[in-house]
């Protein structure tokens, strides 16, 4: 019993609620991923931000850079 050759494409076709399944799963990837990134470039600009005004101050040879700097914390304390 030999199926024909359109039976075979049959089943490796997608279905119309299998392609909309898979667009809405690749949507939904595309949105968190474009969250996450611009999650990260907020932060990377206050990051750059905060180092901008330390070293504004450095070069102005400021004494007050300390108070622009949280002080480091022991090893251990969150």
């Amino acid at each position: 019993m030999t199926q024909s050759q359109y039976e075979k494409e049959e089943y490796l076709e997608q279905d119309e609620d299998e392609a909309e399944n898979a667009g809405h799963r690749k949507s939904v990837v595309a949105l968190v991923l474009v969250i996450v990134l611009v999650a990260a470039g907020i932060v990377l600009v206050n990051k750059l931000h905060t180092v901008s005004k330390v070293e504004d101050c450095l070069l102005a040879h400021g004494s007050h850079c300390n108070d622009l700097v949280e002080p480091p914390k022991p090893a251990g304390v969150r």
